[in-house]
């Protein structure tokens, strides 16, 4: 009696599994295909803009860099000439020794032109009115991932509790998956793909086993994007790691301000000086310096460093009081490896949700992950759709009064 007890209890709990698993799978199926397939896309964007935009590359030259000062008022002049009127510098970014300068100007409300400068030479290279034809296609491609092609405030949450669903589907499928006994046939079936057999047993297989094989990669590339779309799970994600309250979204804590009592600056060409401090601190290649120029009064110069090509969990932000140019702290200043390990891993959360954060091989495998995601809910469908046919996977003959023979998907 209590051996049968146990076995109904067993078998009530895998047939809620199985109703969880297939019933969310199809409510979060096309979302899901969605959000998987145009992250493939944006795995390579970096590739893609390598070839596509000649002007952010320049020939090294073994020479230092012009300074800002000078790179700044060259492309205000011919952004000037360019207008027809005058017009406000909001920054420069300079890139490697292989990458040209930019410079970039508001135009109009709404609007942001750059200016790509050689940086050896101070000619220019490029002016850039607006998207390039394949930031704009990536810009499309985002926006499917992130808001299923919807307004932020409603693609939003579409996609993350979808993302939240996919996560459950993934964990229902992996009890699914698991074998009631280890024999040398259920090996077969969960590690490997039976290509010779008729369609519906490979796709079957696809399921289940790239469904098993991608489990781990694909829980960490879905749960680390559920973060840009809820901030209560940002925040308890934070806490979670790092054992604090986050004050500002996605880690981010209030900008820092100027004196607004000092209405003079100490000091003429300050982002020159600015620029010699950053190199003077941080010597050597730096993959990313950027300077953004104060706007208002209480804006402080704001300095964006990336040591490191590819990435962008290193980056930290210096501020700088637009008058006196003394250094006022912040968050965000402190540089990864102040941080703590949980701080770190809190940090790495874009560069783990992208696949970049160990270059190439993780961008490859991420976008074989995100391919095999896409395919999931297609090849789940197709399950559910030829369930109980003549000769489908999940058929059951009938062979006694009160006896049936399973398909291979029910026994296991």
């Amino acid at each position: 009696m209590e051996q049968s007890n146990k076995q109904s209890k067993r078998s009530l709990l895998r047939r809620i599994n199985e109703w969880l698993h297939l019933w969310l799978g199809l409510f979060s199926g096309i979302v899901v295909f969605v959000v998987c397939l145009t992250a493939c896309f944006w795995v390579f964007r970096y590739e893609v803009w390598y070839f596509t935009e000649p002007y952010q590359r320049v020939e090294p030259q073994n020479r230092p860099f012009l300074s800002p000062s000078v790179l700044v008022k060259k492309a205000e002049a011919f952004a000037q000439q360019a207008e027809g009127r005058p017009v406000k510098m909001t920054g420069i970014t300079y890139g490697g020794p292989n990458k040209s300068v930019f410079a970039g100007y508001r135009p109009a409300e709404g609007k942001f032109y750059s200016v790509f400068l050689n940086p050896y030479t101070g000619a220019i290279i490029h002016h850039k009115k607006g998207p390039s034809t394949a930031e704009a296609f990536f810009i499309f491609v985002r926006s499917g991932h992130r808001f299923f092609f919807l307004p932020p405030k409603i693609g939003s949450p579409i996609v993350g509790s979808a993302c939240i669903i996919f996560v459950i589907t993934m964990i229902t499928g992996l009890i699914w998956w698991y074998p009631k006994k280890w024999t040398q046939s259920t090996r077969d079936k969960s590690f490997k793909i039976k290509w010779k057999a008729n369609w519906k047993r490979v796709n079957l297989d696809l399921h289940n086993v790239l469904g098993f094989y991608s489990l781990l990669i694909a829980l960490a590339l879905t749960i680390s994007g559920i973060v840009y779309s809820f901030s209560w799970f940002d925040k308890g994600y934070y806490w979670l790691v790092t054992g604090k309250v986050q004050i500002g979204a996605h880690g981010h804590t209030p900008h820092p301000l100027s004196d607004t009592t000092i209405t003079t600056r100490s000091y003429s060409q300050p982002e020159d000086k600015l620029w010699q401090l950053i190199r003077r601190d941080h010597p050597g290649k730096l993959a990313r310096l950027s300077i953004s120029f104060p706007d208002e009064a209480k804006d402080p110069y704001e300095i964006a460093i990336n040591p490191e090509e590819g990435t962008i969990y290193k980056t930290f932000v210096r501020f700088f009081d637009q008058h006196t140019l003394k250094e006022l702290p912040s968050e965000e200043s402190r540089r990864y490896e102040e941080l703590s390990a949980g701080e770190k891993l809190y940090k790495m959360n874009f560069d783990i949700h992208v696949g970049q954060i160990g270059g190439l091989p993780t961008r490859i495998l991420a976008f074989f992950v995100s391919l095999i995601g896409a395919s999931l809910p297609v090849t789940g469908f197709i399950i559910w759709w030829f369930r109980g046919q003549k000769g489908g996977v999940n058929s059951r003959k009938p062979v006694g009064k009160n006896r049936t023979i399973k398909s291979e998907r029910v026994d296991r």
